[in-house]
């Protein structure tokens, strides 16, 4: 009972998730427009699935639809009534993370992306120090830190080979 206390304490309030929903709509929808009004290339025989705009729409479309969900669950919990949960403020552990991630993002795609390194390769890297840097907090505590770096490296492995034959063979994109 507790636990469940404290988890629902350090959710956002309701109306922040309907601002937040209105953004990744808002987000998506002009991804989607912008996308669609890019030139297919059709007068120089590009296929629709390797056209420039194809991935951006359909992340466009994505985002619209978890915009509507987070809003509509806003909703759901009172987003317009008087009474809201306190506004989450960011917090000195919410600020690490973000910076780790972004540290570990940019020395990707500065690193080792274009430099020799198979794009495979360098995202299994990636992905793995992604996850076992970010989770190893959460899994020290629960004294689980050998399992954590084992699923990191399943899930990075796959996650990098899916992508990778996903945009040679699918989308036709050589990677570096």
């Amino acid at each position: 009972m507790l636990e469940q206390a404290q988890e629902e304490s350090a959710r956002p309030s309701a109306r922040a998730d309907l601002w937040g929903g209105l953004f990744w709509l808002a987000l998506g929808i002009a991804i989607a427009v912008a996308s669609w009004n890019m030139d297919r290339l059709e007068r120089q025989g590009v296929s629709f699935y390797t056209a420039p705009g194809l991935v951006p729409g359909i992340l466009g479309v994505l985002f619209v639809l978890c915009g509507c969900v987070l809003a509509a669950r806003a909703l759901r919990e009172g987003a317009l009534g008087r009474v809201q949960r306190p506004a989450l403020l960011l917090n000195r552990d919410t600020l690490r993370r973000a910076g780790i991630a972004l540290v570990l993002t940019i020395g990707f795609a500065v690193g080792l992306v274009g430099h020799g390194v198979p794009f495979p390769v360098a995202a299994t890297a990636f992905l793995f120090l992604q996850i076992a840097v970010l989770q190893y907090p959460e899994r020290k505590a629960r004294n689980e830190v050998g399992r954590g770096l084992l699923v990191a490296a399943a899930v990075a492995a796959s996650a990098a080979a899916t992508i990778s034959l996903l945009f040679q063979y699918v989308f036709l994109v050589r990677l570096p």
